[in-house]
């Protein structure tokens, strides 16, 4: 009976196990293998992904940022929140793609990368959130989206409008949400307590003429020289800008060097965003829009006085609705105001570590990259505590040393890296139109 039974279950064994122990094991080795692949589709590397031609740059891009602007469209139209949400497997996953899996210029050219990277994750989160909502984008004026707000006698959705005024008032709505990155005017943003910084109090905005001229000669011309000499400067630095020696360019740095250059870095990235933002303000305002509706894009970061005055107002505040959404608000719901904090910081350091992959960084939580802007939250969190004990604020001239020295010291990881990476080796300003270049040239 024994024999019968083994029998019996080895004929089992052989004929329903056996498949099946051979099927899960081939699930689990196929999951197993998804899973290690899973980065390459979500972050291909750069030889896989698709190069940008003449040819081709509007067939891929086009299709994704139009519908982009048609979300932008819907948010700000009531009753559309089917629609919107019907939208979010394509669109999302589009931008996604056209940030990630398009090869917009070479590796290591971080100059040129970086804008499009940014822009492109930028467009992914607001296009989550756009389809998401369960109410539209207003501005502080409105009560319903399009309305005009209390000063303007019209609306926006009255069904009587001649055609070319729907065709205008959509395409007029969908670009300036498009545009409000910081979200000026607008709930999400000064609604949430945005702040601009105190040089834009110095700008001529009740007067385009005026405001034009500042603009153009001020943030456009000026930060364009001030970009030019410090990248040609940094030309003349071989350790910085030179493939042979940049792998190991904190070696050939001497010590005042290291703190030198990443803050002429943090002053390029402060001009050159400004130089940029302030062409197209001008470009729009020539075109008829309001100057006001074109703030300064940073303060005066040399001058603050507390690293809450640095990172709350004289430091760009394009990604701070992001920030804010992605971990800051749910960390504060646990933990309060270090949460909101610590959760906004970490929230950036990932946003640059998304950065740096845009660039061909090989996919990775990118740690010197990361423990920067952690840091920061730490030192926001130090000055909230000196201010609880003390009851008086961080500021003054004590109050900048701490700035600098804490910056200075905090960015030595993330400089280090980056400037073995080669990243200094692109320049932003291309020698055929540099001026101080051709100055240079002339004295050799």
């Amino acid at each position: 009976m024994y024999n019968s039974l083994s029998n019996d279950m080895k004929q089992f064994t052989n004929v329903s196990l056996k498949p099946l122990l051979s099927s899960w094991t081939m699930g689990t080795q196929s999951i197993t293998t998804a899973l290690a692949t899973l980065p390459q589709y979500v972050f291909p590397p750069q030889h896989a992904r698709i190069p940008i031609t003449p040819a081709n740059v509007l067939p891929i891009a086009l299709p994704p940022l139009t519908l982009y602007l048609f979300l932008c469209y819907l948010v700000r139209r009531p009753n559309t929140r089917p629609y919107r949400l019907a939208l979010f497997p394509v669109v999302v996953p589009w931008l996604w793609w056209l940030t990630f899996h398009v090869a917009w210029f070479p590796e290591r050219t971080m100059a040129w990368n970086v804008p499009f990277t940014t822009t492109g994750v930028l467009f992914v989160t607001r296009a989550a959130e756009y389809t998401l909502s369960s109410t539209p984008a207003l501005k502080l004026s409105e009560r319903t989206p399009g309305d005009g707000g209390p000063a303007h006698s019209y609306s926006r959705l009255s069904p009587t409008r001649p055609t070319y005024l729907k065709v205008y008032h959509a395409l007029s709505d969908s670009n300036e949400l498009v545009q409000a990155h910081r979200g000026v005017g607008w709930t999400f943003g000064t609604g949430q307590g945005l702040q601009l910084p105190p040089l834009q109090a110095r700008r001529p905005t009740a007067h385009r003429g005026a405001w034009l001229k500042a603009t153009a000669v001020y943030d456009v011309m000026l930060n364009y020289l001030l970009v030019d000499a410090i990248n040609t400067w940094w030309r003349t630095v071989p350790a910085i800008t030179d493939p042979r020696y940049t792998p190991q360019a904190y070696e050939h740095l001497s010590a005042p060097m290291r703190v030198v250059v990443p803050v002429s870095v943090m002053l390029v990235v402060r001009s050159y965003m400004s130089m940029w933002y302030s062409f197209a303000g001008v470009l729009d305002v020539l075109g008829g829009a309001e100057p006001s509706t074109w703030p300064v894009l940073f303060g005066e970061p040399w001058k603050a006085t507390s690293l809450h005055a640095l990172w709350s107002t004289e430091w760009h505040q394009l990604s701070r609705h992001l920030f804010l959404t992605t971990l800051g608000y749910p960390l504060r719901a646990l933990f309060g105001t270090p949460g909101l904090t610590l959760g906004a910081f970490a929230s950036s350091g990932l946003y640059h570590n998304l950065m740096l992959i845009g660039d061909g960084l090989t996919p990775s939580y990118h740690l010197p990259t990361n423990a920067f802007f952690l840091l920061q939250a730490l030192g926001l969190v130090l000055e909230r505590a000196f201010r609880q004990l003390t009851g008086r604020r961080v500021r003054g001239w004590l109050g900048a040393l701490w700035v600098w020295a804490f910056v200075a010291l905090t960015i030595q990881p993330m400089a280090k890296t980056w400037l073995e990476r080669g990243y200094l080796e692109t320049s932003p300003i291309h020698p055929s139109v540099s001026v101080f270049e051709r100055v240079v040239e002339a004295f050799r």
